[in-house]
């Protein structure tokens, strides 16, 4: 601090603290500490003077003042994950094969080399975890299940379910079974899933005339009432139902009219409204991605009608808080194991992250003839993706920073991407100012945006959001 100008030396008000554009007002955010403000032109520009210098300004107002003295305090640090290996959960990627032929889907369903998971590495993989959790003092078993479509592989399910419980139950644990699935099953199946799961996420697209063309099962064959009435029983039995809906260029216009019909039909505990990723195949069947202006303005309202029932709807992209270090399981320890015996942090298949130029791979499991075997974890590999979220040049000029993350590592903010805000930035941007605002209780200035394209293109494509202390 020199001659009453406040130094700056670990370029905290570039790098943690945001203004952006919002209509004809201006929110600063620091998004680490907690604090977000809507401010006039005038105002904003009395708060860079307070802030540039350590003189007071008896003409300031008393909420400014306060304001700046909240921003000039030292500030949290940026979020990281340090210390001993502490996974989010354990992955099960059952197989690789799927009951379903997807049209927007990119996963190759069956085309890896071992795409099938025996009953004996699920075993193994279980009481790894189990033993690890227990000699860390951590008394809660998460386990999640993922495909293809997982179920299809149901002595591994079973398997895995009932050890799991077994396994709880000797170390005295917590137990939080959870799997995405697309619901073609019987109705035996799905009481069984119901019974058994925590909690269950179920692709459901909308409608029937949405939901199949999205979701076949085989030309000419639709997957909708089998996805329906997996969701009807799921509703009625003791699990927490979230439904995944896929929103492309089909559906969007539809989301309210979706939105009503899940919450009447289903009670869902969660909707998750998710964008299409765009890929070669989806665009072949003529699927596209919603534009993210659009999406924005549609998902809000579709969200509010859920709220009217009593039912959250989430854009996933939104749902971090402020520490938030990766968008997903990647850079959070968590441990998914592959029908090969690789382990890694994220379940899309490995040629999509390789041809990023990713590693995702932590680890391998240990099978042994004689008892469990295990899982090695690489210390190395566990260390290098906590840190990836840190190192993505365009995330550093965007208030979502540390919300977002960046999105996908493999499909939004891979290295060597645009440093330009791409369509999952611009609908990320603005229903986070939204989620800002609706938390300040400033619900009408989120519609005005909304409502406004220039507004939305302006604070969507706002060059960066960083605080500068110039005049």
């Amino acid at each position: 601090m020199d001659n009453g100008v406040l130094d700056d030396p670990r370029g905290m008000f570039r790098t943690k603290l945001f203004v952006l554009p919002v209509n004809e007002a201006f929110l600063v955010h620091n998004p680490l500490d907690g604090i977000a403000s809507l401010l006039n032109a005038s105002a904003l520009k009395a708060l860079r003077r307070r802030m540039a210098t350590t003189v007071q300004d008896p003409s300031l107002s008393a909420e400014l003042a306060g304001l700046a003295d909240l921003l000039l305090r030292a500030p949290a640090g940026p979020p990281s994950l340090e210390g001993p290996l502490n996974p989010l959960f354990l992955g099960l990627l059952t197989t690789r094969r799927c009951n379903c032929n997807c049209v927007y889907c990119d996963f190759e369903a069956g085309k890896e080399a071992a795409s099938e998971m025996s009953p004996a590495a699920a075993v193994a993989a279980l009481t790894w975890y189990a033993d690890f959790l227990k000699d860390a003092g951590l008394g809660h078993m998460e386990v999640h299940f993922f495909g293809g479509e997982p179920l299809v592989s149901r002595e591994v399910i079973e398997t895995a379910v009932h050890r799991s419980r077994l396994l709880v139950d000797r170390h005295g644990m917590s137990l939080h079974l959870e799997v995405s699935t697309n619901g073609i099953f019987g109705e035996e199946y799905a009481r069984f899933v119901g019974d058994y799961f925590h909690a269950v996420v179920l692709s459901l697209d909308g409608f029937r005339e949405i939901h199949d063309r999205h979701r076949p099962v085989s030309a000419g064959r639709g997957s909708f009432s089998s996805a329906r009435q997996t969701a009807s029983l799921l509703s009625q039995s003791p699990t927490e139902l979230c439904l995944r809906c896929c929103v492309s260029n089909l559906n969007i216009d539809r989301l309210e009219e979706i939105a009503a019909w899940f919450c009447e039909e289903f009670q869902p505990s969660v909707i998750n409204f998710e964008p299409l990723t765009n890929n070669p195949k989806a665009a072949t069947a003529g699927l596209l991605p919603p534009n993210p202006y659009v999406f924005a303005e549609r998902f809000a309202k579709a969200r509010a009608v859920a709220a009217r029932y009593g039912i959250k709807a989430v854009y996933a992209a939104t749902e971090g808080e402020p520490s938030h270090t990766s968008f997903c399981p990647v850079g959070k320890d968590a441990l998914i194991v592959s029908p090969d015996g690789r382990v890694s942090s994220c379940y899309l298949p490995r040629k999509a992250w390789v041809e990023r130029g990713l590693d995702m791979e932590v680890g391998r499991l240990l099978e042994r003839e004689a008892g469990p075997g295990g899982i090695q974890v690489d210390p190395e590999a566990i260390a290098r993706l906590r840190g990836l979220a840190r190192d993505k040049p365009r995330c550093k000029r965007c208030f979502c920073q540390w919300v977002c993350s960046g999105g996908c590592h493999v499909h939004h903010s891979y290295p060597g991407s645009s440093l330009a805000y791409e369509p999952f930035c611009i609908q990320t941007r603005l229903l986070s100012a939204c989620r800002l605002l609706e938390d300040m209780n400033l619900s009408h200035v989120a519609d005005t945006l909304l409502a406004d394209p220039k507004a939305m293109e302006a604070l969507a494509l706002h060059p960066s959001d960083r605080f500068d202390l110039a005049e």
